[in-house]
């Protein structure tokens, strides 16, 4: 069984999609928890009149999306456990694609196709774990993580950013891209407008400072920070 986890907050909105995503699934094998913010929007509504699809979700305040990650880990069930934006969505042979790489070791995980706020495609976010000693070169929602790694290696660090990297860096420092098995095609679209994306100098911040924390040479990790940044904000410029 896979366990797909959502943290929103006012983002009722959104929810529709993802919401046609996961009903469009092959593989119903899955539980999808949702766990939002006390929002004061549609979603509350939204997620009474999805109880087909949802199974389980809570509404109250919570620390950020790291504390809402990991309530929704507190109740996986799953084998693998996946994070879904409100949002985004999974095409629909999506987590079929997975169960037939699922080897119960690695993390499985695809391509993106990257949409603008405005729903244009405008590129692809691909996985290559073998950049992750730089930056997050993974596209969360497409990670199906064994739940075994979760026990091993903790939650989610309680970051305002760059939480997702923290806890993969880890991971790769200790499996390298050996520790993933990256189906090549994209299977599903992510939107931008996120919280990374809006405060991308933060994130990038916060990353270089996740790698000198766990090890990483200081001028090389500023060098990255500094590559990213402006690379960033050049193409949101060229949207």
């Amino acid at each position: 069984m896979f366990t797909i986890i959502t943290a929103t907050f006012n983002a009722g909105d959104l929810l529709d999609r993802t919401l046609a995503s996961l009903r469009l699934q092959t593989d119903r094998d899955f539980q999808w928890i949702v766990v939002d913010g006390a929002s004061t929007d549609s979603t509350v509504e939204k997620l009474c009149g999805a109880q087909d699809i949802v199974t389980w979700w809570i509404s109250e305040p919570d620390r950020g999306i790291a504390d809402a990650w990991n309530k929704g880990l507190d109740k996986a069930v799953g084998d693998y456990v996946l994070f879904l934006n409100a949002g985004d969505t999974y095409d629909p042979d999506f987590l079929e694609r997975v169960r037939s790489r699922a080897d119960g070791r690695r993390i499985v995980c695809s391509h993106a196709r990257l949409l603008s706020e405005h729903g244009q495609q405008v590129g692809l976010v691909r996985a290559e774990p073998h950049k992750l000693h730089r930056a997050m070169h993974l596209p969360h929602n497409w990670c199906a993580v064994p739940r075994r790694w979760y026990d091993e290696f903790g939650p989610y660090a309680l970051l305002p950013q760059a939480m997702d990297f923290e806890w993969f860096h880890r991971y790769y420092l200790r499996f390298g891209a050996a520790g993933f098995d990256v189906i090549d095609e994209a299977l599903g679209e992510y939107h931008l407008g996120g919280t990374s994306d809006v405060n991308f100098a933060e994130s990038y911040r916060a990353k270089e400072r996740i790698i000198v924390a766990n090890g990483g040479n200081a001028l090389l990790a500023r060098a990255f920070r500094w590559a990213y940044t402006l690379n960033h904000a050049i193409r949101r410029r060229g949207r």
